[in-house]
């Protein structure tokens, strides 16, 4: 079964035309496709390892630095734990990669800012600074992420608290899935005119 070239032949012919026009009279067959199909898969493969290496480095910053900062300046205490929801986590992760792909150093060269939004029926509604996280301390960072989140005020969470505070347990802060996420960049681009 014969294919189309993939997006890396194709690219490979538009930059050098003459080197296909050369070789293309009898070395063009099945078995550079399949060549090709299986560079694609590595290619692939390799962006799914360092993704995967991304989320990785992403989650153990939010899930151990962060949660503890916010543990402490808001000066929860040993009563109270604070619970970040695996769905909510990978929204946030999700968004990070897709902000910070296209900067310089991409998600590495970023230092995470995070902000703890009080709740809704607080009198205060000013945003609590948690703290500054470099998302890679060998890399100059040439922007931040600014990640403001909030707890959940749910009323099946204020029961189930009240239940664990009866029988003695920690008493759970969730993260709401609710959040802010913006992107600072700390350089001006070579594109931009000075006037």
């Amino acid at each position: 079964m014969i294919s189309k070239p993939s997006s890396v032949s194709k690219q490979f012919n538009d930059c050098y035309p003459m080197a296909i026009s050369e070789y293309k009279n009898d070395t063009w067959d099945d078995s550079s496709l399949n060549l090709d199909q299986s560079l694609d898969d590595a290619f692939q493969h390799l962006e799914k390892e360092r993704l995967a290496a991304l989320f990785k480095i992403l989650t153990r910053t939010l899930k151990n630095q962060v949660l503890y900062r916010c543990s402490k300046v808001l000066e929860l205490g040993p009563q109270i734990t604070m619970d970040l929801p695996t769905p909510t986590l990978n929204h946030i992760l999700n968004q990070m990669v897709l902000l910070a792909e296209r900067e310089p150093y991409g998600v590495r060269g970023g230092t995470l800012v995070v902000m703890f939004s009080p709740p809704p029926t607080s009198p205060n509604t000013t945003p609590i600074k948690i703290g500054r996280f470099p998302l890679d301390s060998t890399t100059v960072s040439t922007y931040e992420l600014h990640l403001t989140l909030q707890s959940t005020n749910q009323v099946k969470l204020k029961l189930a608290n009240l239940v664990r505070r009866l029988q003695g347990k920690q008493a759970k802060l969730v993260v709401d899935n609710k959040f802010s996420l913006v992107k600072k960049k700390l350089y001006r681009s070579s594109t931009s005119s000075f006037k």
